[in-house]
C-alpha cells in the first residue's frame, strides 16, 4: 500500500455518504485497509531501502552502517516526507478535518516502527543508545506493540470519516 493510497482512501470515505463508504459508496472497501495503507508506508520504505544500500556495507554476513550522519538525517526527513506526502494526498479534500493531524502522522509513527524491527537501520543512527542499551527483543516488541495500536487508530479514523464523526458536517 502506500500513503498516498491512504491519503485517497480517506478522501473518498469523506465525499461519500455518511455511513455508507464501506459499502455503497467510494471508496467501498473496510476500514481495515485503510489502517493496511497506512501501516505499510511503501514510498518511505522504498526510499529507505535504497538509501541504505549507500550508507552500510556487509562485511562477513554482518551489516555495518557506514554513514551515521547521512542516516541520522534520513530518518527524520522521512518521517517529514510521510507527513507531507499524506498532506499532499489530501489536497483534494474540500476541507482537512480535525483528524487529519492525527492521520497525518500515522504513516511516520508507522515508518519509525519498520525500521526498529530490522537490524542496521536509520533507526539505529537516531537511537544508538537504545540499540545499544536494549535487547534486540524489547526493541522488536515495542515496534510490534506501535504497529497494533496504530492499526487500532487507523482503523477508527477511518470509521470515523465514513460516519463523519468530527469532520466536515459531523456530528
Amino acid at each position: 500500500m502506500s500513503t498516498l493510497a491512504y491519503a485517497a482512501i480517506t478522501s473518498r470515505r469523506d465525499q461519500a455518504t455518511p455511513g455508507t463508504s464501506t459499502t455503497s459508496d467510494p471508496p467501498g472497501i473496510q476500514t481495515y485497509l485503510d489502517a493496511l495503507a497506512a501501516l505499510v508506508p511503501a514510498e518511505l520504505l522504498a526510499l529507505h531501502a535504497a538509501i541504505l544500500t549507500y550508507t552500510t556495507s556487509n562485511v562477513d554476513n554482518t551489516v555495518i552502517v557506514r554513514d551515521v550522519t547521512t542516516l541520522f538525517v534520513v530518518f527524520w526527513a522521512l518521517l517529514g516526507l510521510g507527513a507531507l506526502i499524506y498532506a499532499a494526498g489530501r489536497l483534494t479534500a474540500a476541507k482537512w478535518d480535525r483528524l487529519d493531524w492525527i492521520r497525518m502522522l500515522i504513516p511516520p509513527a508507522a515508518f519509525a516502527a519498520w525500521t526498529m524491527l530490522q537490524k542496521a537501520t536509520a533507526f539505529d543512527a537516531v537511537v544508538v543508545h537504545w540499540s545499544l542499551s536494549y535487547s534486540a527483543s524489547a526493541r522488536s516488541a515495542t515496534a510490534m506493540i506501535a504497529a497494533v495500536v496504530l492499526g487500532i487508530v487507523a482503523s477508527l479514523l477511518a470509521y470515523s470519516a465514513d460516519q463523519k464523526i468530527g469532520g466536515p458536517g459531523g456530528h
